[in-house]
């Protein structure tokens, strides 16, 4: 009688663990890893294939989406199926399978367009669907990037004196998805093609009609201009530079370089 009982219990913990297995198989079975950078769409997908026994629809949601324990918005990531015309944002279901696809496997692109606001970082979350099928874990990992460029990108300024400074005007267009940053700004000394130069303590520059801090600053060493948070490129200033003539100093051209660093926090 005991014996009996036994092997009743045994088939019926059997069925029930048949019951809760999944009817469609995910491939890769590592889920979704991007690899994302801002201004361009990063992609991949998913390769859904449903048993016979799955004549009911999936859908699919993304349930967590989080960075440096912060959520993130849902929508960013977006799914197309067979069944959609366009990329639909996963913060809400989305279908992926109807039922009707008789063991046939189905592609659904997944996809992830990063702003210039997205810090950089790994992204990870959980893609669930609502039926008994597996989870899917993603993880996309947000490069970090920063733009810079001068306007002219090359340009002469002709030496005078503080009294009467001929100014060389210079847009600078930047962007940086970090959180915070820091712009600084040196120069080398300027060289004459028979070896004499003007030293870079006298080339100097200041931020045009900034009425904090007007003042001519020298590069002679990493002077600390700017200081701001992500920012798709724009400009971000326009700068004044001038050189400090030197009676003595012979006339003629001389070269050299402004030199702009950034540091990223």
């Amino acid at each position: 009688m005991t014996s009996n009982i036994q092997n009743f219990l045994f088939i019926a913990l059997v069925t029930f663990s048949a019951q809760a297995l999944s009817d469609v198989i995910i491939y890769p079975t590592t889920g979704l890893n991007l690899s994302a950078t801002p201004g361009f769409s990063s992609d991949s997908s998913l390769i859904f294939k449903p048993s016979a026994d799955q004549t009911s629809a999936v859908q699919y949601r993304l349930t967590t989406f989080r960075v440096n324990d912060r959520d993130v918005d849902k929508s960013k990531f977006k799914i197309k199926t067979l069944y959609s015309s366009e990329f639909k944002p996963l913060d809400r279901y989305q279908l992926v399978l109807s039922g009707k696809e008789n063991e046939n496997p189905v592609n659904a692109n997944f996809k992830f367009e990063p702003t210039w606001f997205d810090i950089p970082g790994v992204y990870s979350g959980i893609i669930s669907s609502d039926t008994n099928t597996s989870d899917i874990p993603i993880k996309i990992t947000v490069n970090p990037i920063t733009t810079l460029s001068i306007d002219p990108d090359n340009f002469k300024i002709t030496t005078s004196t503080t009294n009467i400074p001929k100014i060389r005007e210079i847009d600078v267009i930047f962007g940086s998805n970090s959180p915070r940053w820091d712009l600084y700004v040196s120069a080398e000394n300027l060289i004459k093609n028979t070896g004499d130069r003007i030293n870079k303590d006298r080339i100097f520059v200041r931020i045009k009609n900034d009425s904090i801090s007007g003042s001519w600053l020298a590069l002679n060493q990493p002077t600390k201009l700017i200081s701001g948070y992500a920012t798709p490129p724009t400009k971000i200033a326009t700068l004044e530079f001038f050189v400090n003539a030197n009676k003595l100093e012979k006339t003629g051209d001389y070269l050299g370089k402004i030199k702009f660093l950034v540091k990223n926090y």
